[in-house]
């Protein structure tokens, strides 16, 4: 996937590498363990290309590869990845994919 630099100029990420997309103002961004890009497109959309590849729509907010989660915090509703600096949230309604895909997420970290 092509995403944008702040400077304009783009790059490719892999699938792998990506975290979640976010929105946040009417623009889409890609996080991964290397930093945030831009992408010109919509949560919707993404979740249509990528909801057969390991991604779920967890709020209105994101999408996120749940391939890259390595926990869950039920008392703050939010994903945990790798690094523990990045995460995720989670609306009530979509806790239970979480939980279905997390063995033990029930507990907090």
């Amino acid at each position: 996937m092509r995403v944008l630099l702040k400077d304009g100029s783009s790059i490719e990420v892999k699938e792998e590498e990506i975290l979640y997309f976010s929105n946040y103002k009417n623009t889409i961004f890609v996080h991964t363990k290397e930093g945030e890009f831009v992408l010109p497109t919509t949560l919707s959309d993404l979740f249509a290309a990528y909801g057969s590849r390991g991604f779920e729509r967890l709020d209105r907010s994101n999408v996120v590869n749940m391939n890259n989660i390595n926990g869950y915090d039920a008392s703050r509703k939010v994903v945990l990845f790798e690094s523990g600096e990045q995460f995720a949230t989670v609306s009530e309604a979509n806790e239970r994919r979480v939980r279905r895909f997390l063995p033990g997420a029930d507990e907090s970290p």
